[in-house]
């Protein structure tokens, strides 16, 4: 008789016995299987072999109470864990001055994402020595959507064309409502918003001033904001690393930085010139107020030097270098049990 025959045998037998048993899943078939085997082969030679082989593969998976159990998922998430956030970029071509904003530009931003927030930037390293050994490694990693809110495919990138900018979405002190915000609205022009509880949002609009000057870079909303805006918006010039590019915003770190405080982060001055108010990091140094340019080191206020390489300051994309641990920490709560992105670490975990 051959091992497979006798396999089909033991199936078969197996189905037949465990039939009308409460719970088969705690049931440890070892013995049932040598019994059988013992009944159904002929030559001894065979019943050994056969024997030997079933019983190694099921001996294995038999213990007091084989039932599954479902997977805790804990309530705070492991420091070893990478978490993968999906993005959409909603692009809001501005009519009747259009940029050429290609895929390609597109995915050069999620590089530098997945560079700056995994401390895999080559310019790291550039850390004074007082900070170095502060540089974080962030644990997040980001990728453009596979999959729409419906559940079709998607590239993640969705593009329209409209008289919207980027100033149709920036509130003035929450006073402005909701349906005055074009650039969050299909039906105006702009694009809504998907799930924030699956996806982080960026539009990419102009944010250019009468003459065609860009005057802003980006803005963010920070986690507890309405959900039909949340996420952050990002001129095309700041974007990315290949043209259309503004100089010294040509690293990519305009959206490392307001990403930053869709995570949570405040700039590293905290309340600009005001050194009582920080950024709520407890390794991040109290800071006068806020650098720009390409600042040398050192540079110091309120007693301390001044950690202006950080993605939290607003100096050029090439000065800006780093994230500290307690930047991480403070990131990283928000995903824990009763954060405030708590459901969308979840809803990643059912679908990475």
């Amino acid at each position: 008789m051959s091992c497979r025959l006798v396999i089909l045998f033991l199936l078969k037998d197996i189905t037949s016995i465990s039939k009308g048993r409460e719970n088969v899943t705690q049931y440890c078939l070892t013995i049932l299987v040598f019994n059988l085997i013992s009944s159904k082969v002929d030559y001894p030679m065979i019943r050994s072999e056969i024997a030997m082989l079933v019983l190694a593969i099921l001996l294995s998976s038999c213990s007091k109470d084989t039932e599954v159990k479902p997977t805790k998922i804990p309530a705070e998430i492991p420091s070893n864990e990478i978490i993968r956030i999906p993005i959409v970029v909603h692009v809001v071509n501005y009519s009747p001055a259009p940029f050429e904003i290609s895929d390609e530009k597109i995915k050069s931003q999620i590089e530098v994402l997945n560079q700056d927030y995994r401390r895999q930037n080559p310019d790291h390293t550039n850390a004074p020595s007082e900070f170095i050994d502060l540089v974080a490694d962030v644990g997040i990693e980001f990728h453009l959507a596979e999959k729409d809110p419906e559940g079709n495919l998607t590239s993640g990138i969705v593009r329209t064309s409209s008289e919207v900018t980027g100033w149709d979405g920036k509130t003035i002190a929450d006073e402005t409502s909701f349906e005055d915000l074009k650039l969050y609205n299909t039906n105006q022009g702009g694009q809504d918003a998907w799930p924030r509880d699956q996806y982080l949002n960026i539009w990419i609009a102009d944010l250019s001033d009468r003459h065609g000057n860009l005057v802003l870079a980006g803005y963010a909303q920070f986690p507890d904001c309405d959900p039909r805006i949340d996420g952050v918006v990002i001129d095309p010039r700041a974007f990315g690393t290949l043209p259309p590019i503004a100089p010294n915003l040509n690293y990519g770190r305009t959206a490392t930085h307001e990403i930053g405080h869709w995570l949570s982060l405040l700039h590293i001055y905290g309340k600009d010139g005001d050194c009582e108010e920080g950024d709520m990091v407890d390794d991040t140094p109290v800071q006068l107020s806020q650098y720009t340019g390409n600042p040398t080191y050192p540079q110091s206020s309120c007693g301390s030097n001044d950690m202006f390489m950080n993605f939290m300051d607003r100096v050029y994309d090439e000065s800006m270098i780093m994230f500290t641990k307690g930047q991480r920490e403070r990131i990283r709560s928000i995903f824990n049990d009763g954060g405030s992105r708590r459901q969308l670490y979840l809803n990643t975990l059912n679908n990475n």
